[in-house]
């Protein structure tokens, strides 16, 4: 197993309790896929570099995690998916 970061930005028309129900709903994706996540981090509704979908901020969450490596594309395709979830990027910590 490999310790990942995963940092996701969330639409900022999602209120408040969705929101927690989706970093719930990726928590318990990970974890699902055998995951044993490590911490998560809130970073809150930030600018973003450039406008996605029309939308200029995003609420931002980083997730740190520890996984095999082959169950992360399972992972990535679900992420994929979800429409509250504007982009993501998993990187491999050292």
């Amino acid at each position: 197993m490999r310790k990942y970061e995963i940092m996701y930005i969330i639409n900022p028309t999602v209120l408040e309790e969705g929101r927690e129900e989706l970093i719930k709903q990726v928590n318990a994706l990970l974890t699902s896929n055998g995951a044993t996540i490590a911490k998560t981090e809130k970073w809150g509704e930030r600018k973003l570099a450039y406008p996605i979908d029309k939308k200029k901020s995003g609420f931002y969450v980083l997730t740190t995690f520890e996984i095999d490596g082959t169950k992360l594309a399972e992972v990535e395709s679900k992420l994929n998916i979800m429409e509250s979830v504007m982009r993501y990027i998993v990187v491999k910590q050292d």
